[in-house]
This record gives C-alpha cells, structure tokens and sequence, in this order.
C-alpha cells in the first residue's frame, strides 16, 4: 500500500513538472505577428523584459506565446 501511494504521489509530481515547462516553454517564444493582415490586440510575454506587452496580431499562424488578455499572459507566464 506504501508502495502505490508513493508511485502515485511521483506521477502527480512529474505530470505538474511537466505541465510547469510546457507552460514556461510557449512564454519564451519570440513575437509572432504571423502573414496576415488583420489587427487584433494580443498579449505576449517579452522574456527579455520579464513582462506580457501589447502587440497587433494578423489572425493567423504564430506562435503560442500570444494571449487574448493580460491576466492570462501573466497568469501562464510568471
């Protein structure tokens, strides 16, 4: 019973390390407006600075460092 209990606690361990990278890893992408034309105010997180900016997005392709709202940049990002 020991046993199980451990080997639970360790995947429950691993999977929020792994959820935490995942998460750190879309916040260090760079900028992506992307080729299109359109002009919809995003969000990224500029790691350099150690903030989430405002910038245009064009509306397609990217990246996922782009966030509808400040509180969700800074909510995945910090």
């Amino acid at each position: 019973m020991k046993s199980l209990l451990f080997l639970l606690s360790a995947v429950l361990v691993l999977c929020a390390v792994v959820q935490a990278a995942e998460k750190s890893a879309d916040c260090s992408l760079p900028k992506e407006i992307g080729p299109c034309r359109a002009s919809y105010l995003k969000f990224y997180y500029d790691s350099g600075a150690k903030a989430c900016k405002e910038f245009f997005y064009g509306g397609c392709q990217g990246n996922a460092n782009r966030f509808d709202t400040n509180d969700e940049c800074e909510n995945l990002c910090f």
